[in-house]
C-alpha cells in the first residue's frame, strides 16, 4: 500500500515540497480505512483532492474555494465561497453534517484562518483534526501579520498559541475566571514549520464542568489567599 508521499509523486501539489505529506502520514495513517469527511479549504488545480481521494478508501471529501472551478475530480465534490462567510460555510455543514478532518489551505489571511476555526470547529467531531497551512503568512503583513511584532493581536499564529491555554488552565487558580470559547475541547496543538494541527477532545482532570456556583466572596477569599502568598 503505498505511503502519502508515494501517492503524491502523482500529483504537483505543493505538499510535496512543503514536507507536509511526511506530517500527514502520521496523523492520517490510522484513518485511512475509516469512513470519514474531510473538508478541504483551497482547492487551486485540485491536486491535493487528488491526493486525498487516493489515499482514503472510504471518505467522502469536500472541497471550497473563492474561485468557482470548471474541473471535476471523481468521488469529490467542489463548492464554491469563501472561507469566512458564515452564509455560505453554514450550506457545507448542512450538507455534510460533521467532518473528522478539515485543512485550511485558503486564503492564508489570519482573519480568514480565524472566522474559519470558529465557525466550522463546532462541526469537527471528536478526535478530529483541524490542519492549518502555511502558517509563515502569519508574519506577513498583507496577511494581517507581522514581521517585528509577534505579540500582534489576531494573527493566525498568535490565535493558534492561544488554545494551548485552552488544553491546561485551571480556572480554580484564577478568580475571576470566565471560561473561553475552546476551553476544556481541545486535546492537543502541534506545531511544525509553517503548519499546526489541532486535535478535539474533551480535557480530563481540570474543573471546566464544575456546576457549582462561585460567589463574590468566594472570589474575594480567593483573591486575599493569593495576596497572602
Amino acid at each position: 500500500m503505498n505511503t502519502l508521499v508515494e501517492i503524491g509523486k502523482k500529483y504537483p501539489t505543493s505538499k510535496n515540497v512543503t514536507g507536509f505529506l511526511e506530517i500527514y502520514e502520521i496523523f492520517f495513517k490510522n484513518l485511512r480505512d475509516k469512513e470519514i469527511n474531510i473538508l478541504e479549504i483551497g482547492v487551486d488545480n485540485g491536486d491535493s483532492l487528488r491526493l486525498w481521494r487516493d489515499y482514503f478508501s472510504k471518505a467522502k471529501i469536500c472541497g471550497i474555494d473563492i474561485v468557482k472551478k470548471e474541473f471535476k475530480i471523481k468521488d469529490v465534490e467542489i463548492l464554491c465561497g469563501d472561507q469566512s462567510d458564515h452564509n455560505f460555510l453554514t450550506e457545507v455543514v448542512e450538507k455534510f453534517k460533521n467532518f473528522d478532518v478539515i485543512i485550511d489551505d485558503g486564503s492564508h489571511v489570519s482573519k480568514h484562518i480565524i472566522a474559519s476555526f470558529n465557525f466550522l470547529f463546532k462541526y469537527l467531531n471528536q478526535n478530529g483534526l483541524y490542519i492549518i497551512e502555511d502558517l509563515q503568512t502569519s508574519y506577513i503583513p498583507r496577511f494581517g501579520g507581522s514581521r517585528f511584532n509577534l505579540d500582534k493581536k489576531n494573527t493566525s499564529m498568535n490565535f493558534l498559541k492561544s488554545l494551548t491555554d485552552s488544553i491546561n488552565y485551571e480556572h480554580k487558580d484564577r478568580p475571576f475566571f470566565k471560561k473561553k470559547k475552546f476551553d476544556g475541547m481541545i486535546k492537543s496543538v502541534h506545531f511544525y514549520q509553517n503548519i499546526s494541527i489541532v486535535k478535539k477532545g474533551e480535557s480530563i482532570n481540570y474543573f471546566y464542568k464544575d456546576t457549582k456556583k462561585i460567589t463574590f466572596f468566594d472570589k474575594l477569599k480567593k483573591i486575599i489567599s493569593l495576596i497572602n502568598k
